[in-house]
């Protein structure tokens, strides 16, 4: 187990890992500086406190440095059952496997990858006769998508850009998108972050078994 194991913890380190189970810790580091590292280590900390996997979640930006993370938690003190370790984007997508009619979708609901959105907007774009040329498939992708990270309909959109013929056009597809995504029981990426906030932002009795559970939280 974890007893039988050497750790190198720098100062700021161990000030992470050691932090009591109650405390509410930031850390502020720069790449490469043992993010991945120190976090394994003070979920195995808290383990070794008693504090349950079930109520630890764990969430990173890349599948890579949450493998690692499970990977070296598990090898220490062994299977953690229930334990979330996983990046924002698998986290969504556990919540609306579990909560997705709370957003109007079916649980057999498919995600879309970059492919999908390309070929989806393109054919849009078609039908649409809009001007590839003034308006590039990439160009509308990249509007929708900044739109959809600022929480913001297509309505909404409207409402507050629709005076010009630009905003109008990234409106029209947009809303289409969102149509078609809708009625093919899809959500593409940024979907996923969205609609998983949408369920604990518009549920309270969702987001308090959530609150519940996940008493300590790593990200």
């Amino acid at each position: 187990m974890s007893g039988t194991m050497k750790f190198t913890d720098s100062p700021e380190q161990a000030a992470v890992v050691q932090a009591p189970s109650y405390a509410d810790v930031v850390v502020v580091a720069g790449a490469g500086s043992g993010k991945t590292y120190t976090m394994t280590r003070r979920i195995i900390t808290l383990i070794e406190q008693g504090v349950s996997p079930y109520q630890i979640l764990a969430v990173t930006f890349t599948n890579k440095a949450a493998g690692e993370m499970r990977e070296r938690v598990e090898k220490l003190v062994g299977t953690c059952p229930g334990m979330w370790i996983m990046t924002f984007h698998a986290m969504s997508l556990r919540i609306l496997r579990e909560h997705c009619e709370a957003v109007g979708y079916q649980r057999n609901f498919v995600v879309y990858d970059t492919v999908d959105q390309k070929t989806l907007i393109k054919n849009i774009m078609k039908e649409q006769n809009i001007d590839t040329k003034l308006y590039p498939q990439a160009y509308l992708s990249a509007a929708i998508s900044k739109q959809k990270e600022n929480d913001v309909s297509p309505q909404a959109y409207l409402e507050t850009e629709g005076d010009n013929f630009r905003s109008k056009v990234i409106y029209r597809v947009y809303k289409e998108y969102q149509d078609q995504l809708k009625r093919n029981n899809a959500m593409d990426f940024d979907d996923l972050l969205v609609n998983a906030l949408h369920v604990l932002r518009d549920n309270p009795d969702i987001l308090a078994d959530y609150q519940h559970r996940f008493r300590y939280i790593l990200v």
